[in-house]
């Protein structure tokens, strides 16, 4: 369908715009589109807030747009955890296969309450900004190691602006008398610190100096029950109020043509607020007045003149109000005015003054990051030029509009939002097992996909949550986006977007002129005219699998080693070993690489002439900058006050299950000395494969401490092993030809064998022999003649008097492993697994794939909680179709 639908298009384009200039245009455009097709994240979550102790659970969607097929352009999915101080926590890697993947965050039981943020990318998206990287705002509540309440409040006193914090437990007891230390980090990079006592309420006051403007204010103290507890709080600008931004389509407000403009009304804290807006000439009777919608927003047509002045005002459902100068009047100009309301076709006006018609040709083209639906051409022989956009042949989502000269300069430029809910949307119902349910009840779901006779695939990708709507707050729903407003919008407008599902409340009738609003107002992505013609190679490749590269050198020198043989080697499976030459820069790169997270490899070079006097230097990973998020309005203070409900279900539920064994409780202790006994004599930093003192004998630094070489100590020392010229050999592997040395491992790094005696002796803090299969295995080849593992008092050899060459050892980052979702089957055993059922998430199912026929199924059991539960079902079709589904059911007492 794709193909061919552009070579439908560009066979028309080219027909009938015969100037060679457009058609140069629509070729480049062609290629710059071809060069960089977008990818777009969706992570469909079980739920909107957890609490430290639980895991977000996730499925993972990749598609190319505007399209939305299911990507095949990635393999690997990054996906990071963001903690409220805007550090990178958790980080993972999940393999994607046609554009579908599945994870899991564990939440440690002793995280730090607070607005958190998982943002996910490919490393293809790392080509574009990382503004258009997946990101959501995850509320996180801490009863486990934490049990203290926060509310903060920006006080005004006069001149004086004061940042207060009142602290209690979860039972209302204040922290009184308590020494709290604080950071604040300030939006203008300043630093301050201190310490600061709570009063007879728990209360603590932050005096603000005349020159803050926001900032990040981070507290360190003990509770009660002594156990160190971490807060974080954003402190707005105290001189910020409400605000009113307005937007003239096209951009200016020119001389007598009718200009549709969008007005938008702001609290400090980024929010849209409704608001009455009038607009008049300055010291003159008002020309204008409505309303906004309850995101702050609104348009309204009018016509200005040059040379007078007009002024904006919102006024405020609080009585406030604020006033706003509109741009000034252009004496001469371009208008471009859009009806995208219309149900067949989208109506472009494109307006200019008397000065500008020149009857020269012009083009409006209708196109989406360089991939063009529509082309156009008229003379410039009126005022006003009349364009019509058909929509059959647009994609549902935000296109570009743009007014080019006859010399392919932008004239004018519009966005608009297009919704075709046919092509668009993949409808689906349900079907339960029985018409009611009780608690800890059996639950069978199926789902029926609704396919038209035009789906050229009837397989449908799907993932479904279950939540218990009692145990959530269901006031933030608004706030996130769901598979449906993400894809088709959010993912392409780059500013912060209130409320993204507002728009989607009803997928069959969506609110097209509140999204055009949006359109005028909203920052958004678009094709830069100046540099759609850069054709350079993209600095980030489509990640196949993973990667480890670096550069061979000569050992200690800038030269690097052309054709040397590098071999990486897992060492959990030392006979998985790989092979490659580095090419005329030193480089080398294994790629398509598939393993586990933690997997330590040993990577050894071998230079033409060198041999292994070669330094091996691993490239690091390009991570791409952590900004400010763009949902920044989302992050919010206080969270275990505001979420204290979810805070208290979560204490029980994570209680039940650490009572039947399914969980642990991690503890953090403050200053609590252990005296540690040994039972062995390795010392605890040997990097033994098998374990520190796994071995067949260890020798200890105070074994060591009268010789003055190596061999002299070690000889006759060690059992079955024998010293000839200084080389140690296993009497195990000494065949007629004397067999071959053993390998010698110094602090994790291969070394020669004949280089033993150049370790330093004082510096060695044990030495563990391994000689039997039992010990040597795990060293693959490298074990076959035995090893001794050498480990330094320091920990890093590379201080001593020897460094070892042509080897090293790296532990890269690998595809996180998936944990399993606890899900109580209590059909099979009469013994229940829990005492009490208080699930919040009841389901989670991330992996439902329709059949030909459209249908699926899953099942789970209600918990001890009756009430209403929430299906919702999200997923993409193989041919781009984006199912949203919501269902509720009401779960009755026993």
């Amino acid at each position: 369908m794709y193909p061919k639908l552009l070579l439908l298009i560009n066979f028309l384009l080219f027909a009938l715009l015969a100037p060679a200039q457009i058609d140069q245009t629509l070729q480049k455009l062609e290629t710059y589109h071809e060069q960089h097709v977008k990818e777009k994240i969706y992570l469909h979550v079980d739920k909107n807030d957890y609490s430290a102790g639980e895991t977000i659970w996730f499925k993972l969607y990749c598609t190319t747009a505007p399209f939305n097929y299911l990507s095949n352009i990635s393999k690997i999915a990054n996906i990071e955890l963001i903690s409220p101080t805007n550090k990178i926590i958790k980080s993972i890697k999940i393999p994607v296969t046609i554009g579908l993947g599945i994870g899991d965050l564990n939440l440690p039981d002793t995280l730090e309450e607070g607005s958190y943020r998982i943002r996910s990318f490919t490393r293809w998206m790392q080509n574009d900004s990382t503004a258009n990287f997946y990101e959501r705002v995850i509320p996180v509540t801490n009863g486990r190691s934490d049990n203290v309440m926060t509310k903060s409040s920006l006080i005004k006193n006069g001149t004086e602006n004061i940042f207060q914090i009142n602290l209690k437990t979860i039972q209302g007891a204040p922290l009184i008398n308590n020494s709290i230390s604080y950071t604040l980090q300030q939006n203008n990079n300043k630093e301050k610190s201190g310490r600061l006592k709570s009063n007879e309420n728990g209360t603590i006051s932050l005096e603000l100096k005349d020159d803050f403007k926001g900032g990040t204010l981070s507290l360190q103290f003990l509770s009660l029950d002594k156990r160190r507890v971490l807060k974080s709080f954003i402190i707005p600008d105290p001189n910020s109020q409400n605000s009113l931004q307005i937007f003239p389509e096209s951009g200016d407000f020119v001389n007598n043509i009718l200009c549709k403009t969008g007005f938008k009304t702001l609290t400090p804290t980024g929010l849209g607020k409704k608001a009455k807006i009038t607009v008049k000439e300055e010291n003159q009777t008002t020309i204008a007045e409505f309303e906004t919608n309850s995101l702050g927003m609104g348009s309204i047509p009018l016509l200005l003149q040059t040379g007078k002045k007009y002024i904006a005002t919102a006024f405020f459902e609080d009585g406030s109000s604020t006033s706003t100068a509109l741009p000034a009047v252009l004496n001469s100009g371009y208008v471009l005015t859009v009806n995208s309301a219309l149900k067949d076709k989208i109506a472009a006006q494109f307006s200019t003054t008397d000065d500008l018609v020149n009857g020269e040709e012009i083009y409006l083209v209708a196109q989406y990051n360089g991939l063009v639906f529509h082309a156009a051409k008229q003379k410039l022989n009126a005022a006003e030029v009349l364009f019509n956009i058909p929509k059959k042949n647009l994609p549902s989502g935000v296109l570009q509009l743009t007014i080019l000269s006859a010399q392919m300069a932008p004239l004018a430029e519009r966005l608009v939002f297009n919704y075709n809910t046919e092509s668009t949307l993949l409808p689906v119902s349900i079907a339960l097992n029985k018409s009611s349910f009780t608690t800890r009840d059996k639950v069978t779901a199926n789902l029926n996909v609704h396919y038209d006779d035009r789906d050229t695939s009837k397989v449908a990708a799907l993932s479904a949550s279950v939540v218990n709507l009692n145990k959530v707050d269901s006031t933030t729903d608004r706030y996130y986006s769901s598979i449906v407003s993400e894809l088709l919008l959010k993912a392409d407008l780059r500013g912060f977007i209130e409320r993204p599902n507002y728009y989607f409340e009803d997928l069959t009738n969506i609110k097209i002129n509140d999204l055009d609003n949006l359109m005028l107002i909203q920052g958004w992505r678009k094709l830069d005219w100046k540099g759609y013609e850069n054709t350079a190679p993209t600095s980030f490749l489509p990640e196949k699998g993973l990667t480890v590269s670096g550069t061979v050198k000569k050992t200690a020198r800038k030269a690097v080693v052309p054709n040397a043989k590098v071999t990486i080697i897992p060492t959990s499976n030392m006979l998985l070993s790989l092979d490659t030459l580095t090419d005329g820069n030193g480089r080398f790169a294994f790629d398509e690489l598939f393993f586990a997270d933690s997997v330590k490899f040993i990577v050894t070079g071998d230079g033409p002439k060198e041999k292994k006097r070669v330094d091996i230097i691993i490239d690091e990973p390009l991570n791409p900058s952590l900004n400010k998020s763009k949902d920044q309005p989302l992050l919010i203070n206080d969270i275990n006050t505001n979420l204290l409900t979810q805070l208290k279900n979560s204490q029980q539920f994570l209680g039940e299950l650490e009572a039947a064994g399914i969980i642990q409780k991690s503890i953090r202790l403050e200053e609590v000395q252990v005296n540690r006994v040994r039972t062995t004599k390795a010392d605890k930093n040997s990097r033994n494969l098998n374990g520190p003192g796994n071995a067949d004998q260890v020798i200890s630094a105070e074994d060591l401490s009268a010789c003055t070489t190596l061999e002299q100590c070690l000889s006759g020392r060690l059992v079955g092993v024998m010293f000839r010229n200084g080389v140690p050999y296993s009497t195990r592997s000494m065949g007629l030809n004397g067999g071959n040395p053993m390998q010698i491992v110094l602090d994790g790094m291969y070394i020669e064998a004949d280089q033993i005696n150049m370790i330093n002796v004082a510096d060695i803090a044990s030495i563990e022999v391994l000689r039997s299969i039992g010990n040597t295995a795990i060293y693959g080849m490298y074990g076959a003649n035995g090893v001794i593992v050498i480990t330094s008092k320091s920990g890093d050899a590379l201080s001593s008097s020897y460094t070892p060459t042509g080897i090293v050892t790296i532990v890269p980052k690998g595809l996180h492993v998936n944990r399993t979702f606890f899900k109580p089957q209590y059909d099979v055993t009469n013994k229940n697994e829990l005492r009490r059922d208080l699930r919040t998430t009841i389901a989670w199912e991330p992996n439902l794939i329709t059949s030909k026929d459209g249908k699926t199924q899953f099942e789970f059991f209600t918990s001890d909680e009756p009430g209403k539960y929430k299906i919702i079902v999200e997923g993409i079709s193989m041919d781009g179709k984006i199912a949203h589904f919501e269902y509720l059911i009401e779960v009755k007492p026993q």
